[in-house]
């Protein structure tokens, strides 16, 4: 290789370097750490009554997409039996919101307003409200087929008026999409939707049957709002108002973008918090493992190839750089945190990164046995260890790629870890170790065999 040449591929690496830790040190960023790491908070959802396996499946998948579109990322959330889902989230800091996003049923019905009874009207006060009771699971789930009796507790008056409705005639599961937006007329917040392609003649027929009627939106036995339709709707867009703040509103649309959950959960699920100081404690003895393996390697690649083992030394320092900075930079952009699993992958990955110095310069050694110089002998070498590397590292790429397809959790950051580490040992492989050698190989000490490993003097040259 030619001096220019190797040094335009290290020039390479030091502007990578530095395209990295300009942001870093100047935004201040660090590594965002995962709930083992920064403790947080552990909820178990308690499903009512019997549910089978693809409700509670359907069920964990609902909560996931809901705490990753609050932006809490590596969130755990996993079936437990027949009847529990557990929820993991690293520090988060609004966990009453939290829970009532990820425990909502978001149950979105819509009913015919049958009588509106105001206070002061003579059967005000013997008209019952109806209570919904989610622990009588039979009870509760037959309210959707029959009348019901709800107070509009969003009325600006101190006594309510109480709505009386006819059955169910649409269900959220006719909602394609929902957003927040700012309600223009009345002030606050309202969440406009839009309907599945196959449920707006559903929805057309229904407000054209009710023309000029009320047609009540209930939300999880909340009464949100019951307008009068003016017009048959017929392009599948509608909105939810009852002045809401922009926190509910945005909340009201991310449950009903996301979906119902197809059961119903114990109201007071069971709350955990995970310390934070047993997260320390993890992350120190994490980082002493990683401390202690990069050592461990650095010593055997100086006993087995002296002078070279100074050139991954170099590698390892240049790995660790760079891995640190892209996760600073994950956590920052990306909202990706480091949990222990992920710092597994990333100490696994230094005896991978060892693993291609080790098969450059066995083939180096070999090509010195047989009487060449260390000079010659480095393309050629390196163009006969890069095929095995790249087979290695690809093999260990597409593993890792897999486990994080499959995975979740914590396995998750193990996965995505070890891939992207892998991914830095080619880098570093191929415009860091090789023209380093390169560069190396002129300078006449290092062409002498036993400072590269080999225990013999060379007898005349190349062969």
């Amino acid at each position: 290789m030619k001096t220019g040449r190797a040094l335009g591929l290290l020039a390479v690496v030091l502007a990578v370097l530095l395209g990295i830790y300009l942001p870093v040190l100047i935004g201040g960023y660090e590594p965002q750490l995962g709930l083992d790491l920064q403790g947080g908070v552990s909820v178990t959802l308690q499903a009512l009554g019997e549910a089978s396996g693809e409700q509670m499946a359907k069920a964990a998948d609902i909560v996931r997409n809901r705490v990753n579109a609050l932006g809490l990322a590596e969130p755990v959330v996993a079936p437990q039996g027949n009847n529990r889902i557990l929820v993991q989230i690293p520090g988060i800091q609004d966990t009453e919101r939290v829970l009532s996003i990820i425990g909502s049923t978001a149950q979105l019905q819509f009913r015919e307003v049958l009588e509106v009874i105001y206070p002061g009207d003579e059967a005000y006060e013997s008209t019952e409200v109806t209570v919904p009771d989610p622990e009588d699971v039979e009870a509760y789930q037959a309210l959707k087929d029959q009348e019901i009796v709800l107070l509009f507790r969003k009325a600006d008056t101190e006594e309510k008026p109480k709505v009386r409705m006819g059955p169910t005639r649409l269900t959220g599961d006719i909602i394609a999409s929902a957003d927040a937006a700012v309600d223009e007329q009345k002030g606050g917040y309202k969440i406009d939707f839009t309907l599945t392609d196959e449920a707006t003649p559903q929805f057309a027929s229904l407000t054209q049957e009710l023309l000029q009627k009320q047609l009540a939106i209930v939300l999880d036995y909340n009464l949100e709002s019951f307008p009068t339709v003016q017009s048959v709707i017929e392009n599948g867009k509608g909105e939810i108002t009852g002045s809401f703040t922009r926190e509910e509103a945005r909340d009201l649309a991310l449950v009903l973008k996301m979906g119902a959950l197809p059961v119903e959960f114990e109201p007071d699920p069971l709350v955990e918090n995970i310390s934070a100081t047993l997260g320390r404690d993890s992350l120190r003895q994490g980082l002493w493992a990683g401390l202690l393996g990069l050592v461990l390697v650095v010593l055997y690649m100086a006993f087995m190839y002296r002078g070279l083992g100074g050139v991954t030394t170099v590698a390892l320092a240049i790995f660790a750089l760079l891995v640190y900075g892209i996760v600073c930079l994950l956590g920052r952009f990306l909202d990706w945190k480091l949990t222990l699993a992920g710092i597994a992958g990333v100490v696994v990955s230094i005896g991978i990164s060892a693993d291609s110095s080790v098969v450059y310069f066995e083939r180096l050694k070999e090509e010195v046995r047989d009487g060449k110089t260390l000079r010659s002998s480095v393309d050629r070498a390196y163009k006969s260890a890069f095929r095995t590397i790249i087979a290695a590292d690809a093999a260990t790429f597409i593993t890792a790629f897999i486990l994080w397809i499959l995975a979740m959790g914590a396995v998750k950051g193990f996965a995505f870890a070890l891939g992207l580490a892998t991914l830095l040992d080619v880098f570093i492989s191929y415009f860091f170790t090789h023209p380093a050698v390169s560069l190396l190989s002129r300078l006449k000490v290092y062409n002498r065999p036993r400072f590269v490993g080999v225990g013999r003097e060379i007898a005349g040259g190349e062969g």
